[in-house]
C-alpha cells in the first residue's frame, strides 16, 4: 500500500513538473559544430555501485573532449567514491534532506549550478526508468544541450533523445551509450577506480595484520540489500570449506548496521577469520584493492573489486548478472539460492585461485626460459 501511494504521488509530481516546464526545442546543435567547454554528468543516487559503474562513461567524456571540465552532480551519502578520479574536475553535491526542510537551499544551488554554465548536461539515470529529481537537476542547470534516454517525461525536460537499447547489456555499456549521438563509435573504457598514495600504504598495512608478509588474502563482503542479501548461515558454511582445503588468510567485512550478523563467524573462527566492520568507504575501497581474492553478493564492494581488477566471485539471488555482474575472464558469476549454493562459489573460488597461480608458474617458467637462452 505504502509504495502504491510513493509511486502515485511520484506520478502526480512528475504531471505538475512537467506541466509547469516548456520544452526548449531547437538549441541542440548550436555546440555541434566547436567542442564544449563544461560538461554536467547528473547522477544523484545513493548506491556506490551506480556510481562506480558511471566510470567508463566519465573516461569517454574525457577521451572525447579532452579539453573539457568535466563535472558531476551527486548526493551526498557516498561521494567519497569519486574524491581520486583523474577525468573529475568539480563534485556538486545535492543534500536532499536539507533541501526539504529549507527549499530556499534549492534555489540557490541551481543558481550556482546555472552560473557554471555547462554546454552539454547528461542525465545518467537508470535507461527504462524515469528519474524526476534527475531530469529537473539536468533541466535546471540550463545547458543549451541536455542528454537523456527517451522514457516516459524526459523530453519534456533534455532535447536530445537516445533511443534505450533493446538487447540486454551491462550498465557500464548502458550509461556510456549516453555518447552516441557525439561519436559514431564509442570508446573502449574500463571500470577502473583510484586511490591516493596514502590510503594505498594505509591499506597495505591493514593486509599485512592479516597475512604477514607474505601469504594470501581473500576478502568476504556479507553485506546486501534485501533480495541480494545471502544468509550469513551460507557464508559460515563457505568459509569453513575454504580454511579446510587452503593455505589461505580471510578478512570478512560488513557494513554499518551488520556487526550483530557477522557475530557467528567470529564465534565459530576467532583469530583464523579477520572480521572488519569500521571501515569507512575509503578504507573499504583501498582493503579490497590489496587483496588477492574477493568473493560477495552484488554489492558496492563487488564492483570496486572489479575496478581494482581483483579476481572477485560474485553471487547473484536474482537474475541481474547480465546487467552488474564483473566482466573479465577472470571473474566468475554464480547464481545462489537463499538456502544453498555453497558447492558452487567454492568451485567458482577454486577456479580462481587454478588460474592465478598457473598464470604465475607459466610467467615463471618464461622468465626460466629467457635466461636459458642468454
Amino acid at each position: 500500500m505504502a509504495n502504491s501511494l510513493e509511486l502515485a504521488g511520484r506520478r502526480f509530481l512528475t504531471a505538475v513538473v512537467s506541466r509547469l516546464i516548456r520544452p526548449r526545442a531547437g538549441e541542440v546543435w548550436s555546440w555541434a559544430e566547436c567542442p564544449p567547454e563544461r560538461i554536467l554528468l547528473v547522477r544523484h543516487d545513493d548506491r556506490i555501485g551506480n556510481l562506480i559503474l558511471m566510470k567508463p562513461l566519465l573516461q569517454g567524456v574525457r577521451q572525447i573532449w579532452p579539453e573539457a571540465e568535466t563535472a558531476v552532480l551527486i548526493g551526498p551519502r557516498y561521494a567519497q567514491v569519486y574524491q581520486e578520479e583523474p577525468e573529475i574536475d568539480r563534485l556538486w553535491i545535492l543534500e536532499k534532506r536539507r533541501i526539504l526542510g529549507n527549499p530556499f537551499l534549492f534555489f540557490r544551488f541551481i543558481s550556482q549550478l546555472r552560473k557554471a554554465a555547462y554546454d552539454i548536461a547528461i542525465d545518467c539515470s537508470h535507461m527504462h526508468s524515469f528519474s524526476l529529481t534527475g531530469a529537473s537537476l539536468t533541466y535546471f542547470s540550463g545547458a543549451p544541450v541536455r542528454v537523456a534516454y527517451d522514457r516516459e517525461n524526459a523530453a519534456t525536460f533534455c532535447n536530445l533523445m537516445v533511443e534505450p537499447l533493446r538487447a540486454e547489456h551491462h550498465e557500464s555499456d548502458i550509461l556510456l551509450n549516453l555518447l552516441r549521438p557525439f561519436v559514431e563509435e564509442l570508446p573502449e573504457t574500463p571500470i577502473r577506480l583510484h586511490l591516493s598514495q596514502a590510503e594505498k600504504e594505509d591499506a597495505l598495512q591493514k593486509r599485512r595484520e592479516c597475512t604477514g608478509d607474505e601469504g594470501v588474502l581473500l576478502g568476504i563482503h556479507i553485506g546486501g540489500r534485501g533480495s541480494k542479501k545471502w544468509a550469513v548461515e551460507r557464508y559460515e558454511s563457505l568459509i569453513g570449506k575454504i580454511l579446510e582445503l587452503y593455505d589461505i588468510s580471510i578478512a570478512v567485512l560488513c557494513g554499518p548496521g551488520e556487526e550483530e550478523e557477522a557475530s557467528p563467524l567470529r564465534d565459530r573462527f576467532g583469530d583464523s577469520v579477520t572480521l572488519f566492520d569500521d571501515f569507512d568507504l575509503r578504507e573499504m575501497l583501498g582493503f579490497v584493492s590489496v587483496c588477492d581474492f574477493f568473493i560477495c553478493p552484488d554489492t558496492g564492494p563487488m564492483h570496486a573489486a572489479v575496478a581494482f581488477d581483483v579476481p572477485t566471485v560474485a553471487i547473484f539471488l536474482e537474475d541481474r548478472w547480465k546487467r552488474y555482474g564483473p566482466v573479465g575472464g577472470q571473474h566468475r558469476i554464480v547464481r545462489v539460492s537463499p538456502v544453498d549454493g555453497e558447492e558452487e562459489v567454492l568451485t567458482a573460488f577454486a577456479q580462481l585461485v587454478s588460474q592465478r597461480f598457473h598464470e604465475a608458474d607459466d610467467g615463471h617458467e618464461e622468465k626460466s626460459g629467457e635466461g636459458g637462452r642468454d
